[in-house]
């Protein structure tokens, strides 16, 4: 049975290596602004924010989510988040997997709202897969074979029924690519649980 609020917490180490990842791809250059909707644990912001990103900002449906940063209260649906003066944002999450292709697509127009310059979807390789058959494949990809671990009320669960490694989808702002360019995920391990 599945969480009724979908919480499937991001393991910290895995989250760690995502922001790494998009920061080499960024040419070392960390953004102003991070915002993780379905933040939960908060696991991306935080990484970022270890990384030297001046603030990062989330948003979730769940009022005993814990980021441990600036979090609003509200559906990613009708987040509007201040950027500020923010110049760089980025958009990173593992985004909640009710109705996955209307998530996908509000997480897209947050991206436009925002004008983040990235957004990164930790996603199943069969949602990714749909998303090229849709029309709006990702313009890279970050795949792991690692399994992970979810923590939080959900992931005990998923813990050994998770087929699929670690993938993360990224858009950016440019027109859409006619290919994905595929990366491996830097090698990360999961410490225990991420709460």
């Amino acid at each position: 049975m599945r969480d009724p609020l979908d919480r499937y917490y991001t393991p910290d180490a895995l989250a760690d290596a995502v922001v790494r990842a998009l920061i080499r791809r960024a040419g070392g250059q960390v953004p102003d602004l991070l915002l993780e909707p379905c933040a939960g644990a908060g696991p991306f912001g935080r990484a970022a924010l270890a990384q030297g990103v001046a603030a990062a900002r989330g948003c979730d449906v769940d009022p005993e989510a814990r980021p441990g940063f600036e979090l609003d209260l509200v559906d990613v649906a009708d987040w509007r988040p201040d950027v500020g003066r923010a110049r760089d944002v980025w958009v990173v999450t593992n985004p909640h997997y009710r109705g996955v292709y209307e998530t996908v697509q509000t997480m897209r127009d947050l991206q436009a709202r925002t004008s983040a310059r990235i957004l990164a979807l930790l996603l199943r390789a069969t949602t990714i897969e749909q998303l090229m058959h849709r029309g709006d494949p990702p313009a890279e990809l970050y795949v792991s074979d690692l399994r992970p671990r979810w923590g939080g009320p959900g992931g005990e669960a998923l813990t050994s029924g998770d087929t699929c490694g670690s993938v993360v989808a990224v858009w950016g702002r440019q027109p859409l690519r006619t290919s994905t360019v595929i990366h491996a995920l830097p090698a990360w391990r999961a410490k225990g649980r991420s709460s």
